[in-house]
């Protein structure tokens, strides 16, 4: 069994344009005399490796907290494709029917269109991420989440997936439960080499 780390470090990882870089300060330190090392962090929930809930584009839905965690732990596939904009036509051809949840890995450049957002909606995927910032085009991000969400398709976003190979694998990858929130930070991974059921 191998367990591969998905997740960026959230210091290291792009920031999405508009947004804060992430902040650490030290609030006690044994260093200069204190007890026990203390931090405090300041990030915007979408920094980094993260999942977004329901309500970050659709009013008066789910916050982070509620989002069920079957989106976040199970089965999952790799699809590694080329930068741009993925076709529907890829996705089934080479994603195994009855695939739960996938993982788009496309040089931190792939993303999907309004027709791709709709295919995966209607065929049975209730989990999409990706290793770019998000998964849609920074000129057309709220009509793709919003295609997503109202289907109740889950996303994660700015995903590690260098270390990854297309094929089956065990997702593990729940976000930090913050009630009120459209999105929570996540340490994502995949386990290759256990029983895929």
């Amino acid at each position: 069994m191998r367990i591969i780390d998905i997740s960026k470090e959230l210091f290291a990882a792009p920031v999405y344009p508009g947004n804060e870089p992430a902040m650490l300060k030290q609030l006690m330190s044994m260093k200069t005399g204190d007890i026990y090392n203390a931090t405090e962090l300041t990030a915007n929930v979408h920094t980094s490796t993260h999942a977004d809930a329901f309500m970050h584009f659709v009013d008066g839905e789910i916050d982070i907290a509620q989002m069920p965690l079957e989106h976040y732990v199970g089965t999952c596939y790799v699809l590694e494709v080329e930068a741009g904009v993925v076709c529907a036509e890829t996705i089934r051809r080479r994603v195994p029917s009855g695939t739960k949840r996938l993982l788009i890995k496309g040089k931190g450049r792939a993303v999907l269109s309004v027709e791709v957002a709709k295919y995966i909606a209607g065929c049975g995927i209730i989990t999409v991420g990706t290793d770019y910032w998000s998964v849609a085009p920074l000129d057309n991000e709220a009509e793709i989440h919003i295609t997503l969400f109202k289907q109740r398709v889950a996303v994660i976003e700015s995903l590690d997936l260098s270390e990854a190979e297309s094929g089956a694998y065990m997702l593990f990858a729940p976000p930090i439960k913050i009630k009120g929130a459209e999105g929570a930070p996540v340490r994502a991974l995949l386990i290759e080499g256990m029983e895929i059921f």
